[in-house]
């Protein structure tokens, strides 16, 4: 086996680090929608365009480090947490990437049409953390594959617009009364009067 260059593993590396993170936000941002509305919801749709916006950039990343192992030779890794066999492991979704429940709900199965905080929470950990992936995947590419980068760049102003339409979606949904309450109910614990606590519970939601 070859040794590779330090300066080509780190950076992906870290892209895979993003990449984790984006995973568990879709499964967490996926679960908490689920449960809350039907397929047809503007948030549900928005969630999975954004998804599938940035599965070019997944892509980009699995072909950079495929290539790598190519010109340097196969290896094996143990990369954040995780063993990789081989380099076609980095970028391939596993189950043990995610950290809450899959799951499927039937037509007839009442929704609740209201949020939860955490469900609020995974939203806004949609938009960042793949923003991040996505801008950890054009650093490598351009070292790597530099012709490829023009397309990152257009997936990557896609997914801008699909937390766009992600924020407005946010903004039409109702936030679990009883979490509201229990926020509250903290944050005057904490010393707040009403009328501040209540509008740091907006900021927040």
């Amino acid at each position: 086996m070859h040794p590779h260059p330090i300066w080509e593993l780190l950076p992906i590396q870290s892209a895979h680090a993003h990449w984790l993170d984006w995973e568990r936000a879709k499964h967490r941002a996926d679960f908490f929608s689920t449960i809350s509305f039907p397929d047809s919801h503007p948030l549900r749709v928005a969630l999975r365009q954004a998804s599938t916006d940035l599965e070019q950039h997944r892509w980009a990343a699995d072909v950079t480090i495929t290539d790598l192992a190519r010109e340097h030779g196969a290896f094996s890794a143990q990369v954040n947490g995780y063993h990789l066999e081989k380099a076609a492991d980095w970028f391939r979704s596993a189950d043990g990437y995610s950290d809450c429940p899959k799951i499927r709900m039937g037509k007839r199965v009442r929704r609740s049409k209201s949020l939860f905080l955490a469900g609020v929470a995974s939203i806004h950990d949609v938009e960042r953390s793949g923003r991040a992936f996505a801008e950890s995947v054009t650093q490598i590419v351009s070292r790597v594959r530099p012709k490829a980068k023009d397309n990152l760049v257009r997936t990557s102003k896609l997914f801008d617009k699909d937390c766009q339409r992600l924020e407005r979606a946010l903004q039409q949904v109702k936030v679990c009364t009883r979490d509201r309450a229990e926020v509250l109910l903290c944050l005057q614990r904490k010393g707040l009067p009403a009328p501040l606590a209540t509008a740091v519970l907006h900021f927040l939601v």
